[in-house]
């Protein structure tokens, strides 16, 4: 008799579990369908800004009688934040700016006052410590330019201000209230101190690479990935439990296809269905919900493929350790589910407490999501996600070592 190739008959394995695989209609619905409907839904959070890419909004509410309200508001819009002057009906302000009507006279006659910033409960608190920190370098500026305005009036003799010994004496109040035009004059040296080019510029950036959380679809089109490709590995098991039960796979044992071209046949399989729908998926997230894939392409690409395998061994151990289908659906559900949100999948490892963090790379889903995010998401390299790589791969082969253990071809 003569000798089949056994690539050859993994192959013929593999693509006849992959077709079966597909004559089931929900499977497209779960490994296609369902995972666009979770990435829009939960895309949707921490994906929205303020006009132009603002990192705060802040509506203005100026009760200032004098010049320096406007003043502190123009100083404002050329920070990195969005004002808003009037709201639409019934709209709800996120932080309001409160200028009460007597902040120009006070400050003007060296008097305390201040400025409001009224938070609403909830609210974003990183674009409230933006918008505080604007504000402050907005009166910074406000009070540098009336030093200096002030300065130049003692310099020249100004009857209304003085220095004697370490006292000022009078302020410009009194300039305003006694000079005539002294308003005027006051407020066009102000504007003209406000409108031009700061002397000194501050440069900053990362000493390294940023790690801000990801957020939006840049998070969810990744995590939804991987927690699908998951799922549709662990429900696959059903499959094999049914096949060894309906004696399938007996049969495929005593034709020239042995144990070995089984496992291998099967995992290759599942293999080829998890990298579908990570092609399908990734390729979606770039063209269609927008996500940054990264400069190391060939990385990903090594990286989806190993988990791809690790995910395909997961499989088969599912489908080796129980006996009847309805387990399998059962375990498939909570192990999928607990696996997902553990590892990194339904929130940012970035944001948890270090005990959880180790709990995730005790995880599969903990080294695939860190290792997307160093590559999508941080704009790592290759060598970033060999560790990764190298983990998951060890993961797929102790899933199959189990599995090829305790896998019978029949019950």
């Amino acid at each position: 008799m003569k000798r089949i190739d056994p690539l050859r008959l993994t192959w013929l394995i593999a693509r006849t579990d992959l077709a079966l695989t597909f004559k089931d209609r929900s499977t497209v619905v779960w490994a296609f369908i369902m995972p666009f409907v979770f990435i829009f839904v939960f895309g949707q959070f921490g994906n929205s800004s303020g006009p132009s890419g603002a990192s705060a909004t802040i509506t203005v509410e100026n009760n200032d009688r004098g010049p320096l309200g406007d003043d502190l508001i123009n100083t404002l819009r050329r920070e990195n934040i969005a004002l808003v002057d009037s709201l639409a009906a019934g709209a709800d302000a996120v932080r309001t700016l409160v200028i009460p009507d007597d902040f120009s006279e006070k400050v003007f006659s060296r008097e305390r006052t201040a400025v409001y910033l009224r938070k609403n409960e909830g609210s974003n608190a990183q674009a409230g410590e933006t918008a505080a920190i604007a504000i402050a370098r907005g009166l910074i500026k406000v009070v540098s330019a009336l030093l200096e305005i002030e300065n130049g009036m003692i310099g020249a003799g100004s009857p209304y201000l003085s220095v004697s010994g370490d006292s000022l004496n009078g302020n410009l109040q009194m300039v305003i209230d006694n000079m005539p035009a002294g308003g005027v004059m006051l407020e066009s040296r102000i504007d003209s101190l406000m409108a031009r080019d700061p002397g000194v510029l501050i440069d900053s950036e990362l000493a390294g690479r940023g790690v801000e959380p990801p957020g939006g679809f840049q998070g969810s089109v990744p995590g939804n990935l991987v927690m699908f490709v998951l799922m549709m590995m662990a429900f696959g098991g059903v499959t094999l439990v049914i096949e060894r039960k309906s004696r399938v796979l007996m049969r495929i044992g005593v034709s020239p296809a042995g144990r070995r071209e089984i496992v291998a046949g099967k995992l290759l399989g599942r293999m080829m269905l998890g990298s579908l729908q990570i092609l399908v998926l990734l390729v979606a997230g770039r063209y269609i919900f927008g996500i940054n894939l990264g400069n190391a392409i060939p990385a990903l690409v090594v990286l989806m493929l190993s988990f791809a395998f690790c995910a395909g061994g997961f499989s088969i151990l599912f489908g080796s350790l129980f006996s009847n289908p309805d387990q399998v659906s059962g375990f498939a559900v909570i192990t999928t589910l607990a696996m997902s949100a553990l590892g990194g999948c339904w929130w940012p490892l970035e944001i948890v407490s270090e005990p959880f963090r180790i709990v995730a790379f005790l995880l599969p889903t903990g080294w695939a999501m860190d290792g997307i995010h160093k590559l999508i998401s941080f704009g790592y390299g290759f060598s970033s996600v060999v560790t990764h790589i190298v983990v998951l791969l060890l993961f797929g082969l102790v899933f199959m070592a189990i599995a090829a253990k305790r896998l019978k071809l029949h019950d």
